[in-house]
């Protein structure tokens, strides 16, 4: 029999999950029956995607397909082992090479998910003479990494430069310092303000390392992220392979010394199985796509800001986001969850965002207008919008 004080904990969001499946306003891990592109199949139909992290339109490239078959044909289906044993092929090590050339750094190494790198990389890094200066608005992966890391943990004031030379100024006789923030905040579409940011980080001797998930293949000249957008170099880059490379994984890139450090310190990465080489090889094409094909970073924006404007014109509030990360704001948990259903009748697969993933009061949608999308697909998703926010009485 289940101990009282876990059935005090559990029972009371096994009891929303099933209400909510029963009523129909569940819509969270819907099983789509095809892949993403700007449609997807769900629930034996067809609908316009407007919540997906393949920002341009990549996932589903003939091209990538291809070089997934041949690595398939070539490797099978996975090494069986860990990187540091027998998991590493060399696709691995071509991809690595990659990703350090593109991002400027030494070297870099690849971890089976974004949220490994995160988590592997900080809890390696920074000891007990370690305090962690941290935004606290940073995606769950670095808090999580926080945790696990012996140092002590400082929290800054979401993109507050005041707070953050305070918190370092404290901190100033730490014998090392480590500041982690988001590059682009997943929930709000917001930069980092990385050029002040860098500054502060090398008026103090702190190591900067930026989450670079959401700006990979959407800021900079290349599509290298908001580093690159900023124009400053941070010491450690991270980034994700499942949005814009359309693959799963992510990896870290820096100097050789910290990189080899982290192959062999952090846990994440030499007790966990390694990527397939069949989603290696896809990455290593999305790569070549992304600077080949630059018009997808081109055509990215401009459906951002047309769907942006659309929302704004509307009357809708989009959090003052700056990127391809456009929520919009509805506070409410319920109506939010009745609109979702309402938009998935009309053809719009919209994600749902409530507490605990974002702050009480703050419930929204999380939208993305990939390059994938054409015009009448945004004018088609504005116009479900708008008659479902009046229908609930958020708009005028």
């Amino acid at each position: 029999m289940m101990n009282q004080a876990y059935a005090q904990m559990l029972s009371p969001v096994l009891d929303w999950v099933l209400q909510a499946r029963a009523n129909g306003r569940y819509t969270f891990e819907p099983p789509f029956e095809s892949g993403a592109g700007a449609r997807a199949r769900l629930g034996g139909r067809e609908v316009l995607m407007l919540s997906t992290g393949n920002y341009l339109g990549l996932a589903d490239h003939p091209e990538i397909r291809q070089a997934m078959r041949a690595a398939l044909d070539e490797f099978g289906a996975s090494s069986c082992g860990a990187r540091i044993n027998n998991g590493t092929t060399t696709l691995h090590r071509q991809l690595e090479a990659r990703l350090a050339e593109w991002t400027g750094k030494e070297s870099a190494i690849a971890f089976s998910s974004g949220y490994l790198a995160n988590l592997g990389t900080i809890s390696a890094l920074c000891d007990a003479d370690t305090v962690i200066v941290t935004d606290q608005f940073n995606h769950m992966s670095i808090l999580d990494g926080c945790r696990l890391a012996e140092g002590t943990v400082k929290i800054f004031t979401h993109n507050s430069i005041d707070k953050l030379q305070f918190v370092l100024q404290r901190n100033a006789d730490a014998r090392k310092l480590f500041v982690v923030v988001d590059g682009v905040y997943s929930m709000d579409g917001e930069l980092a303000p990385l050029d002040q940011i860098h500054k502060l980080a090398e008026q103090y001797g702190a190591l900067l390392m930026v989450d670079e998930a959401h700006g990979i293949g959407v800021l900079g000249a290349r599509g290298a992220g908001a580093a690159e957008h900023f124009g400053v170099p941070v010491d450690i880059v991270m980034g994700s392979f499942s949005k814009s490379l359309a693959g799963i994984g992510g990896f870290v890139a820096g100097t050789t010394a910290l990189v080899e450090y982290i192959r062999h310190f952090s846990h994440a990465y030499t007790f966990n199985a390694s990527l397939p080489p069949v989603v290696v090889a896809g990455v290593l094409k999305a790569l070549e796509l992304m600077e080949r094909e630059s018009w997808r970073i081109a055509k990215l924006w401009r459906n951002t800001l047309r769907f942006r404007s659309g929302l704004i014109e509307l009357g809708f509030d989009v959090m003052g986001s700056v990127t391809p990360v456009v929520p919009i704001l509805i506070g409410d948990d319920e109506i939010l969850l009745d609109m979702a259903k309402d938009l998935l009748d009309g053809g719009v697969y919209l994600a749902a965002a409530i507490p605990p993933a974002v702050p009480k009061g703050k419930s929204r949608f999380r939208a993305n207008a990939t390059a994938s999308l054409e015009d009448e697909d945004i004018d088609r998703a504005l116009d479900l919008l708008g008659r479902a926010a009046k229908r609930y009485g958020l708009l005028r």
